[in-house]
């Protein structure tokens, strides 16, 4: 029985180790990667790391990727994510300005070319439509997490809200969260109120 245990934690322990590898396999060589082929690794690991409600795919083939303000991916994104489907779904990429033009995304990633103040009406936007079921993704905002986003990407990896993504309805994978460089524990709404 001892013996049974051990191995199960044993290969418990192994499977994270992996996960881990895979997530910062973008990050291994940094003189390999640029920076934005490191992003787009990690935007394909959350995308497999998050798991949204049944019904967010009700009406969608695709897994979403919104891409709002300037892209700074370029060509890159389309190659890193093409014929990597997750869950079954292929990705789709939706490039714009204004949180219209991404409507429907699954994933909207925020560039880091809005103010404070902007990214404070983006998010609102988003997440003013009952069940948006959207994982927010700020590009080294400041303070991006703290006023609402689900995951800031920083130097040191990235910061994660668990509450934001409990209010989006994502389930958060925990290696998702061990990894985290960051973690943000509490409802962005009080911030809000808070006047961040």
């Amino acid at each position: 029985m001892i013996a049974q245990q051990h191995i199960s934690n044993s290969f418990s322990n192994l499977r994270t180790y992996l996960l881990g590898c895979c997530l910062l396999l973008p990050l291994v060589g940094q003189a390999q990667y640029t920076e934005y082929e490191r992003k787009a690794g990690m935007i394909y690991t959350f995308g497999r790391l998050v798991t949204w409600p049944e019904h967010a795919w009700k009406e969608a083939d695709h897994l979403v990727l919104g891409i709002l303000g300037d892209d700074p991916f370029g060509q890159v994104i389309d190659d890193v994510l093409k014929n990597r489907p997750i869950k079954g779904k292929t990705w789709e990429i939706r490039r714009g300005r204004a949180v219209e033009e991404v409507r429907g995304a699954h994933i909207i990633f925020v560039s880091n070319a809005y103010s404070k103040q902007e990214v404070k009406e983006i998010l609102r936007q988003i997440y003013s439509r009952r069940n948006a079921m959207v994982l927010t993704i700020g590009d080294q905002i400041d303070r991006f997490c703290e006023i609402g986003g689900v995951i800031n990407l920083t130097e040191n990896l990235y910061t994660l809200n668990v509450m934001a993504a409990n209010r989006a309805q994502l389930t958060i994978n925990v290696n998702l969260l061990r990894l985290a460089s960051d973690i943000i524990p509490y409802d962005p709404d009080d911030s809000y109120e808070n006047g961040y």
